[in-house]
Parts: C-alpha cells; sequence; structure tokens
C-alpha cells in the first residue's frame, strides 16, 4: 500500500510516496509522473524518504521517466534509505546523468536549488 502526493513546491513539481511501490500500485507512481511529464515539467522531485520498499515494477516506472527526463532535465529522488539506493545503484539508475539522488537534511532545498541553479531563477 503507498500514498503518493503531487505538490507544486515554488513552482516545481515534488512527488511524494509513502509505503510500498510494488506491482499492485506502480500504475498510481507511473500517472502521477505520466501528468507532471506531460505539463511538460523538466525537473521532477520524488520524495522517497517514506517510501519503505520498491519492486521491479517501481523501477521500471522510474527509468521510463528517466529516460524521457534524460537530455532535457533529470528526476531526482530526495532521502532514499538504504536499500532504496542500493537498488538505485544496482540497476545504474546512480550512475545516469537523468537521475540524481539527495540526501540528507538539506536535501529538498538542494534539490530545488539545483533545479534553480539550472533554470536561472
Amino acid at each position: 500500500m503507498s500514498d503518493i502526493v503531487v505538490e507544486n513546491r515554488e513552482g516545481m513539481p515534488l512527488i511524494s510516496i509513502r509505503g510500498e511501490i510494488d506491482q499492485s500500485n506502480a500504475h498510481e507512481l507511473e500517472q502521477a509522473l505520466g501528468h507532471t511529464l506531460r505539463v511538460g515539467s523538466r525537473f521532477v522531485l520524488l520524495d522517497v524518504s517514506r517510501l519503505t520498499y520498491m519492486d521491479s515494477a517501481g523501477l521500471s516506472v522510474l527509468l521510463a521517466a528517466t529516460r524521457q527526463l534524460r537530455g532535457s532535465g533529470w528526476l531526482g529522488v530526495v532521502n532514499p534509505n538504504s536499500d532504496l539506493y542500493r537498488l538505485f545503484e544496482l540497476v545504474g539508475l546512480t550512475a545516469d546523468p537523468g537521475f540524481r539522488v539527495f540526501e540528507g537534511s538539506s536535501a529538498l532545498a538542494d534539490a530545488q536549488a539545483a533545479i534553480t541553479e539550472v533554470l536561472g531563477w
């Protein structure tokens, strides 16, 4: 079970995920990301600090979004737990320029600053 909330933070899309993303609900994440990308967002932030588990269905959604953003923007994840980070490493996401990881107490602010810098705001 998961809870996915899409919000706009200072003009930037932020998708917060709580719980688990698996085969039964990965379509919810896909819909949230798809909507965000359809409205033209070049940068998308995922707050995964409360995401406890993700299987291959969820990874597939992240990989597709990263491919779609590659070259024009990136998908940023905020504060993944160590298991999620390791999963992202294993599938090569952490080495992909279209995927960024922000960690620590100022992770969300750092992610927003990185977007602001690219956009020249």
